[in-house]
């Protein structure tokens, strides 16, 4: 029996932009702009970006004065800087460019803009440690701006997709001769994103429900030069009781922290997912790598300064500072795991198969000693698998990068060579091409897969080498998994 799980999900998608157009609201028609036009609607979206985050700073300098000075209600009054903000008193403020700027675009700039900044975590610091600087936001044209739902259109048309919002007012619209102030943009996702477009997809159909959305112009000089943002919600699937017969395969890397695959009775999932970022692992430890840098060159130093206690005082920083450094990366491990167990609940995933990475893996790679932690990656999944009741597998990784899921031919020219093609898989026997992560979960996913392996490799030295491995690895584990019985 499901345990039924209403709890709504809210996530942000962010996607590349193609070549703005007009978008008659009324006719629901989108039309290209001419090369003049469009380069005034360019420069008038800059304009407005530059507005919002000028709105959006003057407001949030009245809520540090209200919120954290604690200044009293019946001078705060006096500002009124909370939901409706009219375009007078913005003229009042020096800020003329407001005139060709949508009403609803300025009532979202204190929701979407000035509130975020005082809450959750950013808030708490500024509340609870006294901090004293009021967060700014950039006035150089890359802010987004913010648009609510209701205006706010995702649609299909001659089978592309399209993003369009009602930016500009009516009068300065119609004063430029543009048909309304809504305009629109073709969404650009690359064919390999096959996630992206099936989330844009069920936003466009009502499966999932749209919040609110926001565009703005690139600020790095790669990709596309304006980018798309739609918050969307939905409710994922209720929980599923776990079933032995249906398994999840999970690769561990360090670009994708852990890559999942799914097969129900044998039968493969048409999806696989990453889940996390090894960027967002790395950032975690160098939170306070640098501060350890810091004290170990100070107290390593030929000609350091510190005399006796100073170095006393910063061996025990050094401690501290080592220990929140561990804690910090444990907590980025557990949120992976989180998010892997939620995911075998829902696929009701009784049985996970991990790659029982070796010991000796990070040998001569210093950087992979500095900056990757499997083995925090592989206790948190344990945990989580004990906690909802599912069984861990441990698998033999040889190979497993290496095989095509598809026709199974196992060969190192699967795996383009090169450090951008890295996460790259292509089997130069069928052609099939996949994130070389997702394809290795693929393979893990697999009950059998080490047996089929060693029949897929060719007679001789690799595979007697991988049938001694393997072996060994087998006699290992089942002493292991009889001193756990025993123990238990």
């Amino acid at each position: 029996m499901a345990t039924n799980n209403k709890k709504q999900i809210v996530k942000t998608l962010t996607f590349g932009l193609g070549k703005v157009m007009a978008w008659d609201a009324t006719k629901r028609l989108v039309i290209p702009f001419s090369d003049e036009q469009g380069k005034k609607v360019y420069t008038s979206l800059r304009d407005t970006s530059v507005v919002v985050a000028r709105i959006i700073n003057i407001l949030n300098s009245r809520e540090y004065v209200h919120r954290i000075m604690e200044v009293p209600d019946s001078v705060v009054e006096q500002f009124k800087p909370y939901y409706s903000l009219v375009k007078p008193q913005l003229e009042r403020l020096g800020i003329e460019e407001a005139e060709k700027v949508a009403g609803c675009v300025l009532s979202q700039t204190y929701m979407m803009g000035c509130k975020p900044d005082f809450a959750g975590e950013h808030g708490k610091s500024l509340i609870c440690k006294g901090e004293r600087q009021i967060p700014l936001h950039r006035t150089d044209g890359t802010h987004p701006i913010p648009q609510r739902a209701a205006e706010t259109r995702l649609f299909m048309q001659d089978k592309r997709a399209y993003l369009a919002v009602q930016v500009f007012a009516a009068t300065w619209a119609k004063k430029n001769g543009l048909p309304s102030g809504w305009i629109a943009f073709p969404i650009k996702v690359k064919r390999r994103d096959k996630r992206m477009l099936s989330e844009i997809s069920r936003t466009i159909k009502g499966e999932w429900k749209l919040k609110n959305s926001r565009i703005m112009r690139n600020s790095r000089k790669k990709g596309q030069k304006w980018l798309g943002q739609i918050s969307v919600g939905y409710e994922p699937k209720p929980y599923k009781l776990l079933r032995e017969d249906v398994v999840m395969g999970i690769d561990l890397g360090v670009n994708i922290p852990a890559c999942l695959h799914i097969r129900e009775n044998g039968n493969p999932f048409e999806w696989a997912m990453g889940v996390g970022r090894g960027r967002d692992m790395l950032h975690c430890r160098n939170i306070v790598r640098s501060e350890i840098l810091r004290i170990l060159r100070a107290l390593k130093g030929k000609d350091s300064p510190l005399d006796d206690k100073a170095k006393r005082i910063y061996r025990e920083k050094l401690r501290g500072l080592r220990s929140r450094e561990k804690r910090l990366m444990k907590k980025a491990s557990q949120k992976v795991a989180d998010v892997v167990a939620d995911t075998a609940k829902r696929n009701g995933a009784g049985v996970w198969r991990i790659e029982a990475l070796s010991s000796d893996i990070k040998d001569g790679q210093p950087w992979l000693a500095r900056n990757w932690a499997p083995a925090m990656v592989v206790d948190a999944l344990s945990w989580q698998a004990k906690k909802c009741g599912a069984t861990i597998e441990f698998v033999l990784p040889d190979y497993t990068s290496q095989r095509c899921a598809e026709c199974g031919h196992i060969a190192k020219e699967n795996r383009p060579k090169g450090k951008k093609k890295q996460a790259s898989f292509k089997c130069v026997l069928c052609g099939h091409e996949d994130n070389a992560d997702k394809n290795a979960a693929r393979n893990i996913s697999i009950r059998n897969i080490e047996d089929l392996i060693l029949a897929a490799l060719p007679d001789g030295e690799v595979r007697d080498n991988y049938r001694k491995k393997l072996e060994s690895f087998r006699e290992e584990r089942d002493k292991k998994e009889a001193k756990e019985a025993k123990a238990a």
